[in-house]
């Protein structure tokens, strides 16, 4: 859930990939495939939303009329909430300005699945008769013996009348320019199809028409009222509340505008992978309440939707969100937590955490669209994280004493003193440096020099880097804004030959700090923390798409003060490999390059002794099956603490300071379209991995062991 304000690479079953019989469907994720838009003979997949093919028939769009479509990003996304809203059996209403794509998109997945559309526009001119069906003269009349008039269907009574094979889709054009008794007539139609009941035709002699809503779907399609769409009129939120409400753009952003002009140039390819955390796997079949109810963490999480749902309703309420929307809406107390409900057993795929905050995201934030008030849902998403409790093992008094959890070891008087003294300084620092008076230069400190070795070993490095891949000293305190003691700098322990090497394989030379401003431990959550506030005022983006996550890596795990060379590129051959398999590409890789140490001699020694004596003589399929069977915890625990993956890999506190410390200096994002596995495990016992730095943040979420992807690899971290 970008789940993550989840993360981004979360939806994968409880083994870390998707189970054998829908690799072929919806695209062989652990073969690395993450093709948008995948086809097979019984189904398309958008995005990872599986729909079935219909028998198609005569009002079934042709495909080749549908060859210039673009699947852009944009495209994409709005296919992928179509399907979701299909495969839940809901109906869906699209609020978006003229040419954005609406009618179009729903008639192109028509040709894809096969499926008969049957559109009506509900212009002001249209009547119930025209949308459900009205007697007209009988045009195989013969004799004054046979009816003068019979009955024709509207296009909404065929769409709702069941076929064999035939899955039909009624689309309701400009819906807010509808006359109030279509809309009351619909509502009809909407409440006897979510019941999949009858619906009865008064204007037919009360015939009554059985009908299905895994048949039939319903989407409407709006502009914005007002906004330059004078003749729309606001929709009545308790009208609209028998929708999934999707609020789209007024228009294109521009972005979008020039990469689809782009594509249709041919100047750029079409989307062909995208980045996973779009991807929203769907089940086969829907999970029974029985079993859903039963899942670890269930309990808790509906508690905590129960304060989400509340909250929403009083921010909207208080106007908080939605202000300047002219479409009143609301979130209703029956049918949201129907509809998440729906959602969840459709799309729960072992990551409790992820369906959640995906299931919020669409029916709750996609109603929204200024963007400070979507972040403002995120912030309360992200709030809603079920932590797996971890099973104590203690053995008798010494053993529980080991098992109780780390604390900060106790402060002297001294130091407590200190703390105070450097906090009460900071205070003042802060009061002078917002007074106008303050004489220029007051505030500047008498900086302590560097060695001269040290000294020397920067001036080579810039020499052969170049300024902007060497963040040296003073490149990190500007970074952080923060002052780093000269003495405390470890010498360089790279050769002037280590450094060339490094140029040419495309790395870059930082000096990783272990304090933060106040002298406290370097974390991931401290790091994030000294930045936010520059990166909200200046507009930057954000840091991670989250601040839940496991303490073990995001509290708890300190960046050691040292020096090292890091890639700004995943290492060649280390994607759409499980961890064993990218750990194998490590070592080619130092081979090949040879940047062969006694240290990577014997963590190298290490990784082939363990190897030999694990997986000898084993296929790479067994080793996979191993790495996800019932042991996976111990074999992420064995492959982690390996030495070959703790220097050669990253902690996630280190990619993190490392990317951003080179986003600050450069203004240049690293692995914006990359994941990287790194060397540390959270609470659950899952492998960390982090990556796709864009404008939404870092995102960070773990798997198993044998999992794999296209966009999953290993970034090469040298700080020996």
């Amino acid at each position: 859930m970008r789940n993550n304000e989840t993360g981004k690479l979360n939806m994968v079953s409880p083994k870390g990939k998707m189970p054998a019989d829908k690799k072929e469907k919806a695209g062989d994720f652990s073969e690395g495939k993450n093709a948008p838009i995948t086809e097979t003979e019984n189904s398309v997949t958008y995005l990872g939303v599986e729909l079935p093919k219909g028998k198609g028939g005569e009002f079934c769009p042709k495909k080749e009329n549908y060859g210039h479509y673009i699947n852009d990003e944009f495209s994409l996304e709005l296919q992928k909430k179509i399907a979701t809203a299909f495969k839940l059996d809901q109906a869906i209403l699209i609020e978006g300005g003229t040419s954005i794509g609406k009618t179009t998109t729903v008639k192109k997945m028509c040709a894809d699945l096969g499926w008969e559309v049957y559109y009506k526009n509900l212009n002001g001119a249209t009547d119930v008769e025209d949308m459900m069906g009205r007697y007209i003269p009988n045009p195989e009349r013969k004799t004054a013996n046979e009816p003068e008039y019979k009955w024709a269907d509207g296009p909404v009574t065929q769409g709702l009348r069941k076929e064999d094979e035939k899955i039909k889709v009624i689309i309701l054009d400009e819906y807010n320019s509808a006359n109030p008794n279509i809309v009351i007539r619909l509502h009809e139609v909407l409440d006897e199809l979510e019941k999949n009941g009858e619906v009865v035709l008064a204007e037919d002699a009360s015939e009554r028409v059985k009908v299905d809503k895994s048949k039939t779907k319903i989407i409407a399609l709006t502009n914005p009222p007002g906004k330059g769409y004078l003749d729309r009129q606001p929709l009545d939120p308790a009208q609209l509340r028998r929708w999934v409400y999707q609020k789209e753009v007024t228009e294109l952003p521009k972005e979008t505008f020039s990469g689809s002009v782009d594509m249709m140039f041919h100047l750029k390819p079409e989307v062909k992978e995208f980045n996973l955390e779009k991807f929203l796997n769907s089940n086969e079949n829907e999970i029974p309440i029985g079993e859903l109810r039963e899942i670890p963490g269930m309990t808790e999480m509906v508690e905590k939707y129960k304060e989400f749902h509340q909250a929403t309703k009083e921010l909207l309420k208080n106007r908080s969100i939605a202000q300047d929307q002219p479409q009143a809406f609301m979130y209703d107390d029956r049918m949201e937590p129907q509809r998440v409900l729906k959602f969840i057993q459709n799309f729960y795929r072992g990551d409790i955490n992820a369906v959640w905050k995906e299931a919020l995201k669409y029916f709750y934030v996609n109603k929204l669209e200024d963007k400070t008030d979507r972040q403002k849902l995120f912030e309360l998403i992200n709030a809603i994280e079920y932590a797996q409790p971890v099973e104590s093992k203690r053995k008798g008094v010494d053993r529980e004493k080991k098992s109780k959890p780390k604390e900060s070891p106790e402060k002297t008087p001294e130091e407590l003193e200190k703390e105070k003294t450097l906090a009460e300084i900071e205070k003042v620092r802060k009061r002078i440096e917002g007074s106008p008076k303050v004489p220029d230069g007051f505030l500047e400190e008498k900086r302590e020099e560097l060695s001269g070795e040290l000294s020397e070993q920067i001036k080579i490095a810039k020499e052969i880097f170049g300024e902007k891949d060497v963040l040296g000293v003073e490149e990190i305190e500007k970074a952080f804004s923060i002052k780093v003691g000269r003495k405390d700098v470890p010498k360089i322990p790279f050769s002037k030959e280590d450094l060339e090497k490094a140029k040419e394989l495309g790395q870059f030379l930082i000096l990783r700090v272990n304090k933060d401003r106040s002298g406290n431990p370097l974390t991931m959550a401290r790091t994030k923390e000294m930045l936010s506030d520059e990166f909200t005022r200046e507009k930057k983006g954000k840091i991670t798409m989250s601040d839940s996550y496991s303490k073990e890596f995001w509290e708890d795990d300190p960046i050691a003060m040292r020096w090292a060379l890091v890639s700004k590129e995943v290492i060649p051959d280390s994607t759409s490999k499980n961890y064993f398999e990218q750990t194998e590409e490590v070592v080619k890789y130092i081979r090949k390059e040879k940047l062969i140490s006694p240290e990577y001699q014997e963590a190298i020694e290490e990784f082939e002794d363990y190897a030999k004596f694990k997986f000898s003589g084993k296929t790479k399929e067994e080793i996979s099956k191993l790495l996800g069977g019932s042991s996976w915890e111990k074999y992420a625990q064995e492959l982690s603490e390996l030495k070959i993956n703790k220097i050669s890999r990253h902690t996630p506190a280190e990619f993190l300071y490392d990317i951003l410390a080179y986003f600050q200096k450069n203004g240049e994002r690293l692995y914006e379209n990359m994941y990287i596995w790194t060397s540390r495990r959270d609470s659950s016992g899952k492998l960390v991995y982090v990556g796709y730095f864009d404008s939404d943040g870092v995102s960070v979420n773990s798997t198993q062991p044998d999992y794999s992807h296209g966009h999953l690899g290993v970034a090469f971290s040298c700080s020996l």
